[in-house]
């Protein structure tokens, strides 16, 4: 069984994805990785990103839409994918504005029966 630090290594080997990081719904880090040693402060990263997902899980309910699964946030400078992990963890990935999203969507999707099984 591998654990949640090989898997998110792991993720970080797909063209084009700069980080992969686990945060608890209380916005702290779980576990992360970045391709390179990156320069992404992972403590801000787990903050925004449960702050985020808070909001859009908001939204969610509002527009009657089901529960929130996976988001998707195209920026100026790349991309941001977090994925529900149950009701206590967020997985989050940034990838560089080149990277085949769809690519990343399948292996997230793969993985994530590992990943929570990890977590």
């Amino acid at each position: 069984m591998s654990t949640l630090k090989n898997l998110l290594d792991e993720l970080t080997k797909i063209e084009g994805l700069i980080a992969a990081v686990v945060v608890s719904r209380d916005g702290f880090v779980v576990e992360g990785a970045m391709r390179g040693g990156g320069s992404v402060d992972m403590e801000t990263m787990a903050a925004v990103i449960s702050a985020g997902v808070g909001s859009s899980e908001v939204m969610a309910r509002q527009l009657a839409v089901g529960e929130l699964q996976l988001s998707m946030i195209e920026c100026a400078q790349g991309m941001i994918v977090t994925v529900t992990l149950g009701e206590d963890a967020i997985m989050a990935v940034t990838a560089d504005l080149d990277a085949k999203i769809g690519n990343i969507r399948y292996q997230l999707k793969k993985r994530l029966n590992d990943i929570i099984a990890a977590v």
